[in-house]
């Protein structure tokens, strides 16, 4: 009697399905509701629903200039401040889609860390990358959770199989896009976008759960096990600790070595009155740049408010030997001239702007000035 082959198709292995451990959404809520409560203080305080820079600024908004002054606390109240109601509903609703969803991947404990520290991280990308314009919002710590989901599906890519790659693809796709957005649209701080995303994604490849499946009991059914060694959180939360203030320092330096940072922190202290501050930075600027001929004509035009003329009257004659072209710096020295007593130089550099600037605003001082000349 012969083998033959059975025309009976083998069984298909029996799929099991297990499930994942989901944590509610605690801490998601409890941040939204937050935001809110410090918007509604925003509005109070500024008495608009588009609270003024100045509010946003006494808050807690992100400054750098404050910053590096000793205001490091800003770098984390910024996360929660918002510009505007439209702000505010667009980080919400992204907060509410994106944080329900790695919270409950992730738990409580995990998310709240990723969140506080992506939001850290797009913040000192801005501090260390970005310029004195007054940054709010939640977006780097939203950004962050993107790089948490990656981060989970990457680390858990065989349990979810075309679900899961799915998934990574359409979260690359969101993370793209808005990047695009980011750095095409003006007044959104896309560096804390970039820092957040980075930020969340190295942090979370680290915390996030890598689950196996284990099989136990009589009779055996699977479960889900999280292979994630908590000595490895340890060691990169510690390390990203590290970093952020790595980050904080040397951002600290370049805002105080970097003629074009030192000059964007003594027009902000010019915008505040503060003189003797922006005198001071300024000189910082003349210190590292002596050429800087912008950075001497606003020195000495801060000196001359400040009363002391013969210091003025250096700084802008020097300004002028950089730039002779620099009609503002032939007025104010000749003005300052005038005002220490030296008619025969004062006549020149005032005649001279006359015949460059005949019908310019500041003409008709000048005439008036040449007329009480001796």
């Amino acid at each position: 009697m012969t083998d033959e082959p059975s025309l009976v198709p083998e069984p298909a292995p029996r799929q099991v399905g297990v499930a994942l451990p989901l944590t509610r959404p605690v801490i998601t809520y409890a941040l939204l509701g937050i935001v809110t409560v410090i918007f509604l203080a925003e509005v109070i305080a500024g008495r608009s629903f588009d609270p003024p820079v100045e509010t946003l600024i006494a808050l807690g908004a992100q400054m750098n200039s404050l910053i590096v002054e000793g205001a490091y606390w800003r770098l984390l109240t910024a996360m929660f401040l918002h510009g505007s109601v439209m702000h505010l509903a667009f980080n919400g609703w992204a907060l509410y889609s994106l944080g329900r969803e790695v919270e409950a991947f992730y738990g409580y404990r995990r998310f709240a860390l990723v969140f506080v520290i992506a939001g850290l991280a797009g913040n000192v990308a801005s501090y260390l990358f970005g310029s004195e314009a007054p940054s709010v919002g939640a977006s780097g710590a939203i950004f962050g959770l993107i790089g948490a989901e990656i981060a989970f599906f990457v680390l858990n890519r065989g349990l979810f199989g075309t679900f899961g790659r799915q998934r990574l693809v359409n979260l690359l796709i969101v993370a793209a896009i808005n990047l695009f957005f980011g750095f095409t649209q003006p007044r959104i701080n896309n560096l804390a976008h970039l820092g957040g995303l980075l930020g969340g994604l190295a942090l979370s490849l680290a915390l996030a759960p890598r689950y196996r499946i284990a099989w136990g009991g009589f009779p055996p059914t699977p479960r889900l096990t999280d292979r994630q060694n908590h000595l490895v959180w340890v060691v990169a939360i510690a390390t990203t600790v590290v970093v952020l203030v790595g980050g904080v320092w040397l951002g600290g330096r370049l805002w105080s070595a970097e003629p074009d940072r030192l000059r964007q922190r003594a027009e902000t202290a010019l915008a505040e009155d503060n003189w003797p501050k922006a005198q001071g930075l300024l000189q910082q600027v003349i210190a590292v740049a002596p050429s800087d001929a912008a950075g001497r004509y606003t020195l000495g035009i801060v000196y001359a408010r400040q009363g002391q003329l013969p210091a003025a009257a250096g700084e802008l004659a020097e300004s002028l030997r950089l730039a002779p072209d620099n009609p503002n710096a032939v007025y104010t020295l000749g003005l300052v001239y005038a005002e220490l007593g030296r008619p025969a130089e004062a006549r020149v550099l005032l005649e001279r702007y006359l015949v460059q600037n005949p019908q310019n605003a500041y003409a008709q001082s000048a005439r008036e000035v040449l007329a009480q000349l001796p």
